[in-house]
């Protein structure tokens, strides 16, 4: 691996569904949040930001943090604050939200289908596309300009090749927008 794997984690929204910051909910021993920093780690992440919001600011993380102060205007800023805070030379970057928990294996699939040389990976599971996004490093500045109104990341994967990675994982297509979902996600955990 020539150049190095870098996470972006979104933990900057305010969770007015579940009632509480996600970053912090119970997940595992831990919490979405560092749970989502330990499997960056363990999948090999040396450049890793965790950008948060009003509601989290307070957090202190093995990672470097950027205060993303306006998070209701959408996911957008969130990206381009932490792909501006990455450092040089990066490969592979995965981008995660905090509500999107997956583990090192998956991660580990995606950082190494980017290194073969795809441009976008996007783990699959039981026919459906899931989350997180890995793109190649040299794709970062367009991270750094991404903007709601031209539709976010979704932009920029869909401007390049996307190369589908099987996972065992059903975690790739949770969405722990609310209570409910939540629970059940930690029924299967």
């Amino acid at each position: 691996m020539s150049a190095g794997r870098a996470a972006i984690v979104l933990a900057a929204g305010a969770s007015q569904r579940m009632g509480t910051p996600k970053a912090l909910l119970p997940w595992g021993d831990s919490t979405l949040l560092e749970s989502a920093i330990v499997q960056a780690r363990a999948s090999g992440v040396t450049d890793l930001v965790v950008v948060l919001g009003p509601a989290t600011q307070h957090l202190h993380v093995d990672a470097v943090m950027v205060v993303n102060p306006e998070p209701q205007t959408g996911r957008s800023a969130s990206i381009r604050l932490g792909a501006s805070a990455l450092g040089g030379g990066v490969g592979a970057i995965v981008v995660q939200s905090v509500d999107q928990p997956v583990t090192m294996e998956v991660l580990v699939a995606l950082f190494e289908t980017v290194e073969r040389g795809a441009e976008v990976a996007i783990p699959v599971f039981g026919g459906r596309r899931g989350h997180p996004v890995c793109l190649a490093g040299r794709l970062v500045r367009e991270l750094q300009m991404v903007s709601e109104e031209g539709q976010g990341l979704r932009t920029v994967v869909r401007r390049h090749a996307v190369t589908e990675v099987a996972v065992g994982s059903e975690s790739v297509v949770w969405n722990l927008n609310d209570p409910a979902a939540y629970a059940a996600a930690r029924a299967k955990q």
